[in-house]
């Protein structure tokens, strides 16, 4: 019996592991006002964090379908898992400048060294036709990792 609850505190304590953070700065597509400063890696996640750079309005983030983000790295898409410091729309919060916010996405393959953070159809739309959207997307486009 004990040697059961040992091995399970291994394997609770085991997935509390420290995500292995490395520290990027790479200004978003299109003049928006945000940055991606810090990729994270866990067992369970890859974890994105974005800054304002200024004072930022207005923002969600849809939590699934065709305009939700997802990392895009090796020809797949790494589905959007959800965030702290972030709203889901329709509701709407508001950033001041240098306030961040974290987005967590299913874990990259190991190999991955180079990845996009696409916000979704809106965002791939926008990259494709910049003049057809009167929104500003949050694309981060080839963030490479060390």
């Amino acid at each position: 019996m004990r040697i059961a609850a040992l091995l399970c505190s291994i394997l609770v304590l085991g997935d509390l592991q420290p995500a292995a953070a490395e520290a990027v700065f790479r200004p978003a597509e299109n003049k928006v006002p945000v940055a991606l400063v810090e990729v994270s890696k866990s067992p369970r996640y890859t974890e994105v964090r974005l800054q304002a750079q200024a004072a930022v309005t207005g923002v969600c983030w849809t939590s699934d379908g065709p305009d939700s983000p997802y990392l895009l790295a090796g020809g797949r898409r790494y589905r959007f898992l959800g965030g702290d410091g972030i709203t889901t729309c329709p509701a709407v919060r508001n950033y001041a400048a240098r306030e961040s916010m974290a987005l967590r996405f299913e874990r990259l393959d190991p190999q991955i060294k180079e990845f996009s953070l696409v916000e979704g159809q809106g965002g791939e739309n926008q990259m494709i036709d910049p003049g057809s959207s009167k929104a500003r997307f949050w694309n981060f486009l080839h963030i490479t990792l060390k």
